[in-house]
């Protein structure tokens, strides 16, 4: 693999770990919420106003880092047993197709985000006060992260001869 790769690789696995403890850190944090919640207004009957918005906030920001992580992982959602059974030419080029298309598609999605957070820029959320963008910056941010991890795929597909090409069947969440 060339050092510019390796380089890459490295990159993205720090980027990757990134990730992952910031979607650990958000459901901890939406558990934790959503469990005040419900002590608050079953236990004490004197719900808060503001947990409905955080944990929607936690929501949004933990679905779109984590769509960027599984990309990352190659768990996006696949159905890949004919890709599998294909030779290697063929499965390569598929495999190329792919991920052009989802860098389009999420370059698109970062693109109607950060439009999205403009268009929203200066409101507040009612019960905190806090940006309504902040609902729409993870579209941006997961939108980049996923067409950087797509890109890099991408590259790999390309670059690497066929003797190294490991990264080519998705790898497992195991």
């Amino acid at each position: 693999m060339p050092n510019a790769l390796r380089v890459l690789k490295s990159i993205e696995a720090g980027i990757g770990h990134a990730e992952e403890w910031l979607g650990m850190a958000a459901v901890a944090a939406l558990a934790i919420v959503v469990n005040l919640q419900i002590f608050s207004r079953y236990l004490f009957h004197a719900p808060f106003i503001w947990p409905e918005e955080i944990s929607r906030l936690l929501l949004v920001w933990t679905t779109f880092i984590g769509a960027a992580a599984l990309t990352r992982r190659a768990g996006d959602l696949a159905v890949d047993t004919f890709i599998e059974m294909m030779p290697y030419g063929p499965r390569r080029a598929f495999l190329i197709l792919r991920d052009t298309v989802m860098i389009v598609l999420f370059g698109f999605v970062a693109l109607q985000g950060f439009a999205l957070a403009n268009a929203v820029a200066g409101m507040p959320l009612v019960a905190t006060g806090l940006p309504t963008a902040l609902l729409a910056w993870p579209v941006v941010l997961g939108g980049v992260l996923t067409v950087f991890h797509c890109a890099l795929r991408l590259v790999m597909h390309i670059a690497v001869p066929v003797s190294v090409d490991q990264h080519l069947v998705p790898k497992t969440l195991t």
